[in-house]
């Protein structure tokens, strides 16, 4: 009997299944589409070739610093499906493997507005770094702007709010091992404005998930099932409790998750601000300073752009470094223990295109540190400036 039909795959995640598979290598991408998931199905699975993949004509355009690259990128399999944990859920996810020269890793991208499609620029980033990659469409289809999905549908609410993002991080570990025939070595999710809090949910919520998290502009759901007229009473009274502010990140931290938050300094951080506050006072600062740290990039807007350096590696670029990417510095935390001390942000005479030339840099410093200049040598030069606490006034 074929072995790939005999495998029920736990909802606890595939980390055993490997130990079923003895031959080295990746196995046959098509045969994914026989996996048996938990209420989930994989529709299709195939092998997607160098120059094969077009982006969606419905897809977002790209801004300027967005992975462009389709045409470029390495042999992938490319499953697609949806989960069902609920009669009104309708989950769709997609994950990209690397045909060869995988590295062990997995990066799951989250979504901007309301989500409502999948985020193929960020899977994209991975494979072209070498990553497994993992979206969703958030339980629902539409633009990041529709909100009439949500009206008499509490489930989809809750699909969007937490649930999608953790069955798909499920699936995927569990599609991982399958296709590799061993368990992912660690698992990152990194995104910006509701990606942001759908980060922020992982850590509380399923800390099991996700080894670091990069948690860009959290952005505050909960107006969502007051808006929605047909929404229970219960849900409707457990909508706050649907928004990512419980400090309480202990089983986070205790299985040695880390966490970095950043936000634009022009992009009303303050709320972002009073989170990163409320998890020093339930940890005290020294204890929180070694699982979480706060960024709050100055002259940056939403996630990005602004009047000085905003390119910080907030999106994987193999030609990255940890000095000068946060999600590489944020890997080098996890996997060696060293904490981020400043990171190098750096404008770009184009924006987002490096080839382009250097126009500044300027360090990003943890907050509540600031970065000073030293009086002497360029303002434009990174090493002219240091991190320090800002004066008490």
């Amino acid at each position: 009997m074929n072995y790939w039909r005999q495998l029920i795959v736990p909802s606890a995640i595939l980390i055993g299944a490997s130990s079923t598979f003895g031959a080295p290598g990746p196995a046959n991408c098509s045969q994914l589409a026989e996996l048996k998931l938990p209420h989930a199905t994989i529709t299709h699975a195939q092998i997607v070739h160098p120059g094969e993949f077009k982006l969606p004509s419905e897809s977002t355009p790209p801004s300027s610093d967005f992975f462009t690259g389709f045409d470029k990128m390495q042999a992938f399999c490319r499953v697609e499906g949806g989960s069902q944990p609920t009669s009104d859920s309708h989950i769709e996810f997609e994950v990209w493997l690397p045909e060869t020269g995988w590295n062990g890793k997995y990066e799951g991208a989250g979504n901007g507005g309301f989500g409502g499609s999948m985020n193929y620029y960020r899977l994209a980033e991975a494979i072209n770094a070498g990553y497994v990659g993992s979206s969703t469409d958030t339980g629902h289809k539409g633009t990041s702007g529709e909100i009439n999905w949500a009206t008499g549908h509490p489930e989809k609410i809750v699909d969007f709010d937490y649930r999608a993002i953790h069955e798909t991080a499920e699936i995927t570990k569990a599609i991982i091992s399958a296709f590799y025939r061993k368990p992912v070595t660690r698992s990152y999710f990194s995104s910006c404005s509701n990606g942001g809090r759908q980060g922020l949910m992982e850590a509380q919520r399923y800390p099991q998930d996700y080894d670091g998290i990069l948690a860009g502009a959290p952005w505050n759901p909960g107006t969502i099932s007051s808006s929605s007229s047909n929404v229970s009473a219960e849900n409707n009274k457990n909508a706050v409790n649907l928004n990512a502010t419980n400090p309480n990140l202990k089983p986070f931290e205790q299985r040695g998750g880390k966490l970095i938050i950043y936000h634009g300094e022009n992009d009303g951080p303050a709320q972002t601000i009073n989170y990163y506050e409320s998890v020093v006072r339930t940890f005290g600062a020294e204890h929180t300073n070694t699982f979480v740290q706060l960024y709050v990039v100055p002259g940056m807007g939403h996630c990005g752009g602004g009047s000085l350096p905003a390119y910080f590696g907030q999106r994987l670029n193999p030609q990255d470094d940890p000095q000068h990417s946060i999600i590489i510095a944020l890997e080098q935390w996890v996997e060696q223990g060293i904490v981020p001390r400043a990171i190098i942000a750096t404008e770009y005479k184009v924006d987002g295109v490096r080839e382009s030339g250097i126009v500044q840099t300027r360090p990003l410093c943890a907050f509540p540190k600031v970065a000073t200049y030293s009086g002497s040598g360029s303002r434009n030069e990174a090493a002219n400036y240091s991190c320090v606490l800002p004066r008490k006034r």
